[in-house]
């Protein structure tokens, strides 16, 4: 999965240094910009996707209070989380209620250091170094490996959260949707605050694709009732799926020409166009 990303300093010119420092520690409105990776074959990816996580409104929890993080588009609510210090906690969203608080991010944590100690492949810091954000502010910035797992890495960056995703911290493994994540940037406010040295734009409103350039597209999008599928080049298709931008399998189809999506709430997803050899990701939304 993640190689060992190289530290970069992104500069541009410093304005109202401070006050930009206290908001990227969560006291305003904060966007965080992910790239996604479809490995439904492991270990090529099949296709990128994105994702756009934002904090939105404030709730309490035990009587603390707490900021709710969602899925832009979606509206899908993945948790809250709050901050202490140099800590970050968080209850992740279970469909019902919040499930109990644990311990997202450490930054008081030093070189040789572990997090997630409980878990099988638990993280071990092994670079402790400092980088300047989009705004000329240092933050400090923590580089982890996993015990058992000598290829995977992470790293975190304060007050911006993990390479992984502001939620996905620790995630040494695809998630049950056969997707992987990767932190673009990072916003508070109209701010671009941080941007992942792995990436060169805060841009991602094309989706980037890896796959055969075969001829099938879609249409029409934004679409209220009806997706028709257009195979220019007659490819022999074995199986199609529609899931949602979390990778979440919405319907699983044969081969069809059309397909009813008047049911699926307004947002973002994607048709999955397999021929059993190659497999064609396209992104299309719902607006009715």
């Amino acid at each position: 999965m993640a190689t060992r990303l190289r530290l970069h300093s992104f500069i541009k010119t410093a304005a109202l240094a401070v006050a930009l420092l206290a908001i990227s520690l969560g006291v305003n409105a904060q966007t965080w910009y992910i790239m996604g990776e479809y490995i439904w074959s492991p270990p090529n990816p099949q296709g990128t996707f994105e994702v756009t996580h934002y904090q939105a409104e404030d709730v309490e929890i035990n009587g603390m209070e707490y900021h709710t993080v969602y899925i832009q588009g979606q509206g899908v609510l993945l948790g809250a989380y709050r901050n202490e210090d140099n800590q970050v906690y968080y209850c992740k969203w279970n469909g019902n209620t919040y499930d109990d608080e644990t311990l997202l991010y450490d930054y008081d944590l030093e070189e040789g250091d572990f997090f997630n100690d409980d878990d099988e492949h638990p993280m071990q810091v092994t670079e402790v170094s400092t980088i300047t954000d989009n705004n000329g502010i240092e933050r400090k910035m923590l580089t982890f490996s996993f015990i058992g797992l000598p290829e995977e890495t992470e790293f975190w960056v304060e007050g911006v959260g993990s390479s992984k995703g502001f939620v996905n911290s620790g995630n040494y493994t695809p998630t049950d949707e056969g997707a992987i994540f990767h932190l673009l940037c990072h916003h508070v406010d109209d701010d671009v605050i941080y941007v992942n040295p792995e990436y060169d734009t805060c841009d991602i409103d094309e989706i980037e694709e890896n796959n055969v350039e075969n001829g099938i597209n879609i249409y029409p999008n934004p679409a209220n009732d009806i997706i028709k599928i257009l195979n220019i080049n007659n490819l022999s298709v074995k199986k199609i799926e529609i899931t949602d931008i979390t990778g979440r399998i919405l319907m699983n189809l044969g081969n069809v020409e059309e397909i009813n999506v008047s049911n699926l709430p307004n947002g973002q997803y994607f048709i999955k166009i397999d021929d059993g050899e190659s497999t064609v990701i396209r992104k299309f939304s719902v607006m009715k």
